[in-house]
């Protein structure tokens, strides 16, 4: 299919999502962890803004505690999940004015273990109209009407996720679906949505663990559950959770969630290691390294001027190769500070790692049965995989957006890819990126959203800098777009 063939496709996929939102009462429709159907994309039967500035288009800007789930929204209503000390939170938010409209809370007898990049309230709420269902990892499920009185709870064990649970809740018929995938238990759970009672559950076997949201695919009157975990993509049938085709041999990463435009679905997993042989590590020269950091001028890099966030390999992270926890170990001549030539020394040694395993982005053909390795895979590719985003399939492309801020696209219909650029600063991107009106918007961890515009060129319409970081994926829905920040949840629109 071409890509003018595709995009009408898309354009009616994106209608009968908003005659569907309207059919619950509302445009005002982001029900779940990246919106209807789980594919970050929102009807192009509104106008969007391009810049998000706080001075001049931001609606509300209200504060909120700490946790990285994205918005959910309903009607007037947005969900959030977070912390407050011992205390694990369910917010709801007026859409109109920002105002906390009730928030309860449940406090488990002992939290997860997490990495300082993960929060105990990263799994996103999902919403059905009636109800609104939380997973907390150190607690299990919740329940709860829209005017927020509990109606059922589900305590589930704690798992012993490496960094901590992230994976969200879904809706598949009348169940609420979670995955849970620690190395040593994992399974996958689905309960009634009137009781919280469990309807069916089904063991796991992952290599390591995940994170990775289910997907509902609905392709030629079909509903498939489709999960991937470490090495592995499987697709499960909704009446008893017994597999129905399956896919091994993947990398091992598995914290982002798959896409589907039409009848076909998108997966990414990634190595251990940095695994783009296209997008290969890459570090600042001297000269950009000192206009970024050199705070002083005096063309030599102290360690206070180093950010705690600056690594020299994105896929192992601040906490293992982090410039500034590794500065001494750098500064050869132990004059304080790192010269040139000493940073010469550093892309040298960075630029001789090689990728041990490949990451990959797989397209995969409905209609499979059994494994579908040899059958079912339309393309793949290794370049372009970030470790935790998502992709994105919006009018015939796919967007990919990875750690170092690496934008790619590719022919969503053929694998060809179109352009691989640098959205902006060398950082790191943990949200998804949603799509709406023409417009992609790319949250990095330091709180830059970038909107760049779909197409087959690579155009940046903004950079905006909201001054907080952002781990979780934003929300859209009619003509706003919802940012949640490390202290806020914000709203703009035009």
């Amino acid at each position: 299919m071409s890509i003018t063939k595709r995009a009408v496709y898309v354009a009616a996929v994106t209608l009968v999502l908003a005659l569907n939102a309207i059919s619950h009462g509302s445009q005002a429709f982001w029900p779940q962890f990246r919106g209807p159907g789980g594919l970050g994309i929102a009807p192009d039967n509104q106008a969007y803004p391009t810049k998000l500035d706080v001075s001049e288009n931001l609606l509300w800007k209200t504060k909120v505690p700490k946790g990285h789930s994205s918005p959910c929204i309903w009607a007037n209503s947005i969900f959030i999940a977070a912390r407050s000390g011992k205390v694990l939170e369910t917010i709801c938010i007026d859409r109109g004015n920002g105002k906390i409209k009730w928030r309860k809370s449940v406090e488990p007898e002992t939290m997860e273990k997490i990495a300082n990049t993960n929060s105990h309230a990263s799994p996103t709420p999902v919403c059905d109209g009636k109800r609104v269902y939380v997973y907390f990892g150190s607690f299990g499920l919740l329940a709860y009407d829209v005017d927020g009185n509990e109606l059922w709870k589900k305590p589930l064990a704690i798992p012993e996720i490496k960094y901590g649970s992230a994976a969200s809740p879904v809706l598949a018929n009348n169940m609420v679906v979670i995955n849970c995938d620690p190395e040593e238990g994992a399974y996958i759970l689905a309960v009634d949505r009137d009781t919280g009672k469990t309807i069916w559950r089904q063991d796991r076997q992952v290599e390591k663990a995940g994170w990775s949201t289910p997907v509902l695919w609905k392709h030629a009157k079909q509903e498939e559950l489709v999960v991937l975990g470490s090495k592995q993509l499987i697709c499960y049938d909704l009446k008893d959770g017994q597999k129905r085709w399956w896919l091994y041999d993947l990398p091992r990463g598995a914290a982002s969630t798959p896409v589907y435009a039409e009848n076909t679905l998108f997966a990414t997993a990634a190595a251990t290691r940095t695994g783009d042989p296209v997008n290969p590590i890459e570090l600042p020269d001297f000269n950009e390294l000192m206009q970024t950091y050199d705070s002083d001028g005096n063309n030599r890099l102290i360690r206070a001027e180093i950010p705690e966030d600056f690594a020299l390999i994105y896929r192992f992270g601040p906490q293992f190769t982090g410039l500034k926890k590794l500065f001494s170990r750098f500064d050869s001549d132990k004059d304080g500070a790192i010269s040139e030539e000493e940073w010469k020394q550093i892309t040298r040694q960075i630029a001789r790692i090689r990728p041990q395993n490949m990451d990959a982005l797989v397209a995969i053909r409905s209609g499979g049965k059994g494994n579908v390795s040899e059958s079912h895979i339309k393309w793949s590719t290794n370049e372009g995989v970030g470790q935790v985003p998502s992709p994105l399939a919006y009018r015939g492309r796919l967007y990919l957006v990875k750690h170092g801020g690496i934008v790619t696209c590719f022919n969503a219909e053929t694998g060809e890819r179109i352009y691989s650029e640098k959205l902006g600063q060398r950082v790191y991107y943990f949200a998804s990126p949603v799509a709406a009106d023409g417009k992609i918007y790319f949250c990095s961890y330091l709180g830059t959203v970038v909107v760049v515009q779909a197409g087959d060129t690579f155009k940046v319409l903004s950079r905006n800098k909201l001054g907080e970081r952002i781990n979780a994926t934003p929300a859209l829905a009619e003509g706003a777009i919802y940012v949640r920040t490390a202290g806020h949840l914000m709203a703009f629109r035009n």
